[in-house]
């Protein structure tokens, strides 16, 4: 009688180490399971992180028309003065969104990692409308600095006549804004276009401005303010 019980312990207690290892066994794949599960997921996380920052440096990567054309502009005078010199230095922006405190109406910039050795600087605007009839205005450019907590107006940069029924053969207002560059520690400067017609009233610069020009944010011909090592290209 005692053998029969302590056949049937044994026969329990066997039983139970089967379980345990069963139940050991379905751990082990489970957790093998959601380490695989993990492990596909952070790839194709890192996938999708891969194609976002590629895609991001394509679209930054991609030059401005008028960029292209420096840069072609760049190539002859290296080609003319066959490597006799290590070029010419320049840098674009592109515009941003203007400070917080900062007045509507402006075109802004921030050029906090502009390179100190720049002379010349040219605001180039694309002109994407033309008026129906003959007809020009005076236009004025102001200038903003701006810093953390203050906006401080400097005198007009330039001042000429615009024809608004014809556009420039480079299809760009180009604005010779190198004055700024006397400011020192440069960081976010604006730009805004004043008109007056030819009797001398003032126009609505700001719905006159957007009317003429292409100013979205991202788009192929947004604003752009270029910095030169030396004088300003004349296209």
């Amino acid at each position: 009688m005692v053998r029969g019980v302590l056949w049937g312990v044994f026969h329990v207690a066997l039983i139970f180490l089967l379980m345990l290892s069963v139940k050991g066994l379905l751990l082990m794949e489970q957790r093998r399971n959601a380490e695989v599960t993990q492990g596909l997921s952070k790839a194709i996380l890192e996938m999708l992180h891969i194609k976002k920052v590629s895609a991001s440096v394509s679209r930054q990567a991609k030059p401005h028309p008028y960029m292209k054309r420096i840069y072609q502009h760049l190539e002859s005078l290296e080609a003319e003065d066959f490597g006799g010199s290590d070029g010419i230095l320049v840098q674009s922006f592109r515009s941003v969104d203007g400070p917080h405190h900062a007045p509507q109406g402006w075109i802004w910039f921030n050029i906090s990692n502009l390179n100190p050795s720049m002379l010349g600087a040219e605001l180039v605007l694309y002109r994407k409308t033309l008026h129906s009839r003959p007809l020009s205005v005076t236009v004025t450019l102001h200038s903003i600095i701006a810093s953390q907590y203050n906006l401080n107006e400097i005198p007009a940069l330039e001042e000429r006549q615009l024809t608004l029924d014809q556009r420039p053969s480079s299809g760009y207002d180009v604005f010779n804004v190198s004055a700024v560059l006397a400011v020192q520690h440069l960081e976010v400067v604006g730009f805004q276009l004043r008109y007056t017609d030819e009797s001398g009233s003032l126009v609505l610069h700001e719905a006159l401005t957007q009317s003429l020009y292409c100013l979205n944010r991202g788009s192929l011909q947004e604003p752009l303010l270029v910095f030169y090592e030396a004088r300003p290209f004349q296209f």
